[in-house]
Order: C-alpha cells, then structure tokens, then sequence
C-alpha cells in the first residue's frame, strides 16, 4: 500500500485508478474516528470517549507551546482515518538551553492498513514528523519495542531504565512502612516479617508522615486559590534553584517548568479536580519541596500517580516526605495504588527503602533523538543519557 504526503492545499499525486491513502495533517474533526482506530488498535486508551475528547484537545489543540504546528498527522484512505501519529509539545532545557519538545504520542496504524502495507506506513508516519519538526527535539515517552525501533531509524535512542515504574499499595500498612521504615534497616526488616504485620494490625493508627522541623505540608488543588499564578511562579523558582545544584551534570535534559508550563498542564487540565499540589514550606526557605499528584479513575481501577517531584538542594530528605503524603493522599481518596517512575535513575533506591515495588515496562519508556539538525545544544547530550535526564510521569503523552 503505498502512502502519499497530502500537499499544501490538499493535493495528492495520485496514479489512475483508485485514490492511494495519504498522510495529511489531523484535524480537530478527526477525534471520534481517531478514538476509535485507537482503542482498536492500543492497550489502555480511554473507554469514554468524551473524556478521552477532552484530554485530546487539551493536550493537542490549546497547547500554548504549538505555536501553529502539525498537532500530528493522520492516514487517510478513502473515508476512513487508519494510521495516527500525534504531537505534543512542550518546552525543554539541554543545560540552560531552552529548545521545543515534540512527544511522538498515540503511534496506532490499523491492522489491515500494516497488513497492505507492511512497516513503510508506520515509517512514513515517524517520517512526516521528523521533517516536520526539524525544529523540535523529538522523543517518545510511552514508546513500545516498535516504537523504539521506528524512532531509532532516525537517530532516536533509549534510556534504559526508564522502563521501570514503582508501585505502592495505599493501605495503611504500607503508609506505616514507608513513614516509620525509610533508610532504617532494622525497622525495615521488623515491619517487613509477620511481627511487623501483626503490629500494624494492633495499632491500627495512621503513622504521622515524617516532616523535618521547621517545615509545615499543605495539599492545594490547581483551582482552589486565588494565586494560582504565584504559585506556579514559586514552582519555577523552586526548579531553577533545584537546576543550578553543585555536583549535577553539566548538561540535563529535563520539562522547563515554567509558568506557563504549569499553568497549562496542571492548572488547565481537563480533570484538574483529580489533582493536588503538595507542598513543604520551612520558615526561612519559603517553598522547599513540591509533587504534584494525579487520580485516574476508571472502571477496573483507580490509580493516583505522582506527576513530578521538585525539592530544594539543602532539603534532601523533602523527597521522602512528599511521596508519603502522596500515598496518604492517595489512601484518603479510596485508591488502589501510587505509582510513580523514578525521575531521575538516582531516585530508585529511595523507593525501594521506601517499599514500593518495581514494575518494569517491556520497553523503555523514553526514546530521545540524539542529534536534531537545529539544535545545537542537543548535540552535548552524553550517550548513554541514563544519568543526565529527569523523567516524572506527567511528561508521558
């Protein structure tokens, strides 16, 4: 089956006979057929079709950091949209660098289009988009093995241990042991045999969340204050001074977490009720620590996921306090787990002395283009990049 790139003003060269399937650019109309090829075609993809609707076009279409671009582009034969490849940008920084992000998202063809047409269809798709956004550092962040081996066509590569997600059931045995347990080995190993079991079932009591002196924890939701705007201002301060830490590496690719960023992601997400922002303050650091948390509810499951971790560089120890108030949230609204990835590779062992449980993907999550024509900048980035990227769950798109 052979694919043509529709032309500006909607032109294809088509031989005679029947029409070919094109590539063209997605269109705000295409979302029913698009949700529909992609539960036909992907695991996971929303039921509800208003709510996937919803994210869609907040993610794609009032996403401040387009700026005009391809939202992605679609296969079109005949009436029937049978490929898909999306775009989400964002804004990152390489170093001090700030370059757009593209996250090749919603990578779906149709089984009877790939049988026709075999790997060139989805090739042409990651093509369109690598032309189209020379400008762009492109990356995947849910990437599967086909994903990966598509992307890496075009100079894309993995970072390993993105596969892994940690997991945590919201009960309160587990709260007792992520609070009382921590870097102590000793209570480690009593609350993890049945002595430790059969005391928490004794107590029977919420352990206090371990919060240094000097410090107080609030819980806010995106639109419950007026100040919104100054606290994603604080947010972005609390990043730069996070950035500018002694003994980080000299050049990190990481969100840009930035006002505007914030303000859309969180502040103007579709579902923004099921959010929070939790946040330590020490009475002479203002703003020492924030994450940011996220309940899914469907059907099967309710999942609260915490979406980003920021803490000050003196404050080490905020990390800790914040994914224990994240998993007593959690535990408050009634939900099965916390699942988090790591953010940066050097946070995997906190998880464990926390007693979360690593369940690895089949794949890398993050594939990311080694060497964009236009960016400079990205051209620093070290292989392999494991050490030198921060990836928290509310870049996955």
């Amino acid at each position: 089956m052979a694919v043509q790139l529709q032309q500006p003003g909607g032109a294809t060269c088509a031989a005679e006979g029947k029409p070919q399937p094109v590539i063209r650019p997605v269109e705000p109309a295409d979302g029913p057929a698009l949700h529909g090829l992609l539960t036909a075609c992907l695991l996971d993809v929303l039921a509800d079709r208003d709510r996937w609707l919803a994210r869609w076009r907040w993610q794609c279409w009032d996403n401040p950091f387009r700026q005009g671009r391809p939202a992605g582009w679609v296969i079109v034969d005949g009436d029937n949209i049978v490929g898909h490849l999306g775009a989400v940008y964002l804004p990152l920084l390489i170093g001090d660098t700030r370059v757009t992000g593209v996250i090749g998202t919603d990578y779906a063809v149709s089984a009877d289009a790939a049988a026709r047409g075999g790997s060139f269809v989805a090739l042409e798709l990651a093509q369109t988009l690598f032309a189209t956004c020379s400008d762009c550092l492109v990356m995947a962040t849910t990437a599967n093995e086909k994903t990966a081996a598509v992307f890496g066509r075009f100079g894309c590569r993995p970072v390993g241990w993105t596969r892994e997600f940690w997991r945590a059931p919201a009960t309160l045995a587990q709260q007792v042991r992520s609070c009382w347990g921590g870097r102590s080995r000793v209570i480690r190993r009593v609350l993890d045999s049945p002595v430790g079991s059969r005391l928490v079932e004794a107590v029977r009591r919420v352990p206090a969340i371990p919060i240094p002196g000097r410090c107080w924890l609030d819980a806010v939701g995106p639109d419950s204050r007026d100040d919104r705007g100054l606290l994603w201002q604080q947010v972005a301060a609390l990043s730069r001074t996070a950035a500018g830490t002694p003994g980080r590496p000299d050049v990190v690719l990481a969100g840009d977490r930035s006002p505007t960023y914030l303000d859309w992601r969180y502040g103007r997400h579709p579902e923004r009720e099921a959010l929070r922002v939790l946040t330590v303050r020490g009475s002479e650091d203002g703003l020492v620590g924030v994450a940011i948390v996220f309940g899914e509810r469907r059907p099967d499951r309710h999942i609260v996921y915490v979406e980003d971790i920021l803490v000050h560089p003196r404050w080490p120890d905020v990390v800790q306090v914040l994914l224990c108030a994240a998993l007593r949230w959690a535990s408050d609204c009634g939900a099965d787990y916390l699942i988090t990835s790591p953010g940066r590779r050097s946070v995997r062992h906190l998880l464990w002395e926390l007693g979360f449980e690593n369940r690895a993907r089949n794949a890398p999550a993050v594939v990311v283009q080694s060497s964009p024509g236009t960016h400079h900048a990205a051209r620093a980035l070290p292989d392999p990049l494991d050490d030198q990227i921060e990836f928290w769950h509310g870049i996955m798109f």
